[in-house]
């Protein structure tokens, strides 16, 4: 995998699914200034009725085709590998999907990112070890705090 940062401010995003993954994704994707995101789900987790997002549409319904026509970047996020599966399948050659199940099936994945005033982080487990990259992340932000504050108190 290359490391790389996206510019999202003129991109399709199409989410498919609605559970705890899905929203910690999405978490992620308000803090951009994506074009459009569009979550698909037969249901949701109610805090993504909570997000105050002008450019978000939610969709109660089945995935079809269709729903990924247009998008630039996927995220295949459901509790059904079949449903996920086909999500990649259906995807064209042009378009980015991360398909949450199946590290195999992923064009990319996301990186844990920790920022401190204008230094921003990132780290990986090539989607293997996410406990032990949180647990990594968690000990660099508190080290970094640690440091700059003793530094900023001189």
């Amino acid at each position: 995998m290359y490391p790389i940062q996206l510019n999202l401010s003129d991109k399709r995003v199409v989410v498919i699914g609605a559970g705890k993954v899905a929203y910690r994704k999405v978490q992620q994707l308000i803090k951009e200034d994506i074009q459009s995101l569009v979550i698909i789900s037969k249901k949701f987790l109610p805090e993504f009725f909570e997000i105050e997002y002008p450019k978000i549409k939610l969709f109660t319904k089945c995935y079809d085709s269709e729903d990924i026509k247009y998008a630039d970047i996927i995220f295949a996020a459901t509790d059904d590998e079949g449903v996920n599966h086909l999500i990649k399948q259906d995807a064209k050659r042009y378009q980015l999907v991360n398909h949450i199940g199946d590290k195999a099936q992923s064009d990319f994945y996301n990186m844990c990112e920790i920022k401190y005033k204008d230094i921003s982080i990132h780290f990986r487990s090539n989607g293997t070890n996410r406990s032990g990259v949180k647990q990594l992340s968690k000990a660099v932000q508190a080290f970094l705090n640690e440091e700059y504050e003793a530094e900023d108190n001189v």
